[in-house]
Order: structure tokens, then sequence, then C-alpha cells
């Protein structure tokens, strides 16, 4: 990295911050001589435009809160990575960019890095189970979208975990524990019927944890043997889904 680059575990020993209610993006934002403001933006939830050792952050000025923050990380994130290659425009699919090497990958995973910092999150969800409920009590604490925060759970997990984004559409994405889950899994490109994602985005409600066959979400020829537990809940622009494994047969069965 070139000699303005700060890594967030950098930048949080440096201010001195140890608890989530200290993370105040815009003024550690200002520390790195970035000045975030809010404007009307149009096309675009959050603007870059830097330069030399000083940058405008511009906001949209009636995004939600966490969106707002989540933002600022993402903005913040490519002054550090990507200062002097351009100024950026980031509209609502760079920010769900998660599975791709992409410079909005990169932002995106210094904005979880920033604001989810691992050795604040980490005793928080320490026993926690992979669901909903938990993630929504983590958000909160860390000002969050239930999306950033089941990320940021996902790469801490103790267990085989998957996260997918779905719309009507089809699948727009899926991130995987590569720790516990290190080779390559087959997630279908499209929701099947027997999915509660496909009852939520057509508007029935979440029951919950529910176990349902692995070949509602994944293509392998043996997934039709096992089950997965699925969480699905509505967040803003689809529906995010958790996975994870009664038993760890089906995973087992990529190795044969």
């Amino acid at each position: 990295m070139t000699g303005h680059y700060k890594a967030p575990t950098k930048l949080l020993a440096d201010l001195c911050i140890t608890d989530p209610e200290d993370i105040n993006v815009r003024a550690i934002a200002f520390h790195c001589g970035a000045l975030v403001v809010e404007g009307d933006l149009h096309g675009c939830e959050a603007r870059l435009v830097g330069a030399h050792d000083k940058a405008i952050i511009t906001v949209k000025r009636d995004a939600f809160p966490p969106r707002q923050r989540f933002s600022i990380g993402h903005e913040l994130g490519h002054w550090m990575h990507h200062r002097g290659q351009a100024n950026f425009r980031c509209g609502k699919a760079d920010f769900q960019k998660w599975g791709d090497v992409s410079p909005e990958t990169l932002a995106n995973q210094y904005a979880v890095d920033l604001l989810l910092p691992k050795s604040m999150f980490v005793p928080r969800a320490a026993g926690q189970s992979f669901s909903h409920s938990t993630i929504s009590a983590l958000a909160k604490t860390f000002q969050m979208s239930r999306t950033s925060t089941a990320i940021r759970f996902l790469d801490v997990a103790d267990r085989a975990t998957v996260i997918v984004f779905s719309t009507t559409q089809g699948i727009k994405w899926s991130r995987k524990n590569t720790n516990h889950v290190p080779f390559p899994i087959k997630v279908l490109g499209h929701v099947t019927s027997d999915t509660v994602a496909y009852d939520i985005l057509r508007g029935n409600p979440a029951p919950g944890p529910t176990e349902v066959s692995a070949a509602a979400w994944f293509s392998d020829g043996h997934a039709e043997r096992h089950t997965v537990q699925e969480d699905s809940a509505a967040v803003a622009g689809g529906v995010l889904t958790l996975l994870s494994w009664p038993n760890e047969g089906h995973l087992l069965e990529y190795y044969h």
C-alpha cells in the first residue's frame, strides 16, 4: 500500500476506539482528510471527489442512517485503496458487490472492517445462532444494516455458513464462510419454489429458521439427499438468506 493507506484496525487504534458506540465514521473520515456532507444525489448513493490529501464524501441526504454510515465507510475505502485513480460515484449495485475482485468489493470490505471490527464484533457474536434474530441485535449494537452485519458474522462464524441475496429477478450474489467451506459450492442461480425466500419475494411472511432440502439452494447431485437450515428475511432491495447445515453430511460429499 502507498503511504496514505491506513488499515481499519490501525485507524481505530490510533483514535483509541474500543466500543461500537464510539465509531463515529464522519469523524474518522475527517481524520483521514475526507469531509462528509449530505446532498440530493440522483443516480447514486454516495460520491467521492478527492485531490492530493483532501476529499469530499457526499452521501444521500434522505438515506437510512445505517446506509449513510456504510456509504461513508465505503467511500473512505476508495479513498484509502484508490486515491488518485479516479473519483467515484457509487450506486446500490456497488454496495451489493461481495463475491468478485473489484474496487467496489475492496471498498465494501474496508467499510465492514472499519464499522464492524472483529475485535469488537467477535466477543458479541460468540455462541450466538446464525439467525436473523441474532443479526438484528448485532446490527442495532453497531448501527449497521442487517446485510453488512450478516456478512461480518459469516466471516467470523465457527461453522459452515452461506449468505444469499436474491430478488424477483433471481439470486444476485452469495458468499460463504471460506474457513469452513474451503471448496467451491454450487449455489443455484435462481430462487426455487421450495425455499422460504421464494414465498417472501411474493409477499408472504417469514416463518423463521426452517429446514429445507439442500437441493432447494444447491445444484450439486448429492444435495437432494440432505437438508439445510434456511433463515430468510426481507431487506432493502430483496431477501437476505442465511444458510447453515444441521449436519455436515452434504458438505462431506463434496470431497468424494
